[in-house]
């Protein structure tokens, strides 16, 4: 039983990358295969559902890592501004790693198959959410005020979004750059009362 997990496991992280790099429709099951190592007869037993199945599993996956990197980059933090560089910046370092070409994994599948699918609609409406609460909750830790850290949290949260769209264009940290001294600003504001 472990080997099947294992193989299942291997499989989303795979996925991941590949919707990450390709887009949700331009990832079939076969890359999947390839990248993952994983027996051809494993697709169906591991996803009787299909791609959408695994789909899901990787939205859920996803949020499942934002939300770990949100909890470590508070763990490292002094201050709600260092939360947000050290979460945004990981994002950011990540890309460049890979040549620009991993965005997010969990956009691919909003823009290709949300509101077609609701069951991918779904996961990833959940999966934004969970992440926006739990760095609105570790903003709040960092001294931003309860009724400003939701906001807070939903705007890193899209600014990262259109960053990860805009760095890959322009093959170039800049938006990230510049969504960090933003944020960071607007963070200390928040904590210091004094934000406009």
């Amino acid at each position: 039983m472990p080997v099947r997990s294992d193989s299942r496991a291997r499989m989303i992280s795979a996925a991941r990358r590949l919707f990450r790099e390709r887009g949700y429709l331009g990832t079939a099951f076969s890359d999947v295969l390839a990248e993952s190592g994983a027996p051809r007869g494993s697709v169906y037993f591991h996803f009787p559902g299909g791609k959408e199945e695994l789909g899901v599993e990787v939205a859920i996956a996803h949020g499942a890592d934002t939300i770990a990197q949100i909890n470590r980059a508070a763990a490292r933090a002094s201050s709600a501004a260092e939360l947000l560089a050290i979460f945004l910046g990981r994002t950011r370092d990540h890309l460049v790693t890979s040549g620009y070409r991993e965005g997010c994994a969990a956009a691919p599948i909003v823009i290709e198959m949300a509101p077609g699918s609701t069951q991918l609609t779904e996961a990833t409406r959940r999966g934004f959410q969970d992440a926006i609460g739990a760095l609105a909750a570790r903003l709040a830790e960092h001294g931003v005020p309860v009724d400003r850290a939701g906001s807070l949290a939903m705007t890193a949260t899209a600014g990262l979004e259109g960053a990860l769209i805009l760095a890959r264009a322009t093959q170039s940290t800049g938006p990230f750059d510049a969504l960090i001294a933003d944020l960071s600003r607007l963070a200390d504001g928040a904590s210091a009362g004094t934000e406009h």
